[in-house]
């Protein structure tokens, strides 16, 4: 008969081992539910279909074809009351974003858009009448071009916007976001990055 020694060691492994896999395997989980939780959010953002006012994306079908990889982020009220929405205005314009058919976008110094604010709640539209508890921002990394500095800056941005509006930050699956799923994001930016690069080399 085992010993309670022998007994407490083959338990330890046990736990041990499957500590192990956890920690092996949480990575790769989450990396899968990020990118799925974007994918699913694509169809509705940036959809060929997608109605007039909302993002304002319908482009003629060359443009509409082009690669797109999207980072989202949710500004999620506290309490889900709706956000007082002349603040909310008032405050995207003093963050000099730009007001355009219905929702707000973020440009650098050089003019060029980075990332847009919408609702979170269809049919997207940012006007004095809106009631919504959800802000969206949009990056596409493929349309900047510094896309890990527009992931920081919409993610600077993102935090202004929620100590002034008392919101939680989160990501596309409205899941906090935290410092696991910044550096992945961080990541792909950078992936994207790279690949712009090489791209831009074997056009020359």
């Amino acid at each position: 008969m085992p010993s309670n020694i022998q007994i407490i060691l083959v338990v330890g492994a046990v736990l041990s081992f499957l500590i192990i896999l956890y920690l092996f395997f949480r990575p790769i989980f989450t990396r899968k539910l990020i990118q799925n939780s974007i994918d699913d959010a694509n169809p509705m953002l940036f959809g060929d279909e997608i109605a007039q006012g909302t993002l304002g994306l319908d482009k003629d079908s060359e443009e509409a074809a082009q690669e797109q990889e999207l980072i989202i982020l949710n500004l999620v009220s506290m309490d889900n009351s709706n956000f007082d929405m002349n603040q909310v205005l008032t405050l995207l314009k003093n963050l000099d974003a730009k007001y355009t058919s219905g929702f707000f976008n973020y440009k650098d110094a050089s003019g060029n858009e980075l990332f847009r604010i919408a609702s979170g709640i269809k049919p997207g539209l940012l006007e004095p009448d809106t009631k919504t508890y959800i802000l969206l921002l949009v990056l596409d990394l493929y349309k900047v071009d510094d896309p890990l500095k527009a992931f920081e800056t919409m993610l600077e941005y993102a935090s202004s916007i929620s100590e002034k509006l008392h919101a939680s930050i989160c990501n596309s699956a409205r899941a906090p976001l935290t410092k696991q799923m910044i550096e992945h994001l961080k990541s792909r930016t950078q992936e994207i990055s790279h690949l712009q690069s090489f791209t831009n080399i074997s056009s020359k």
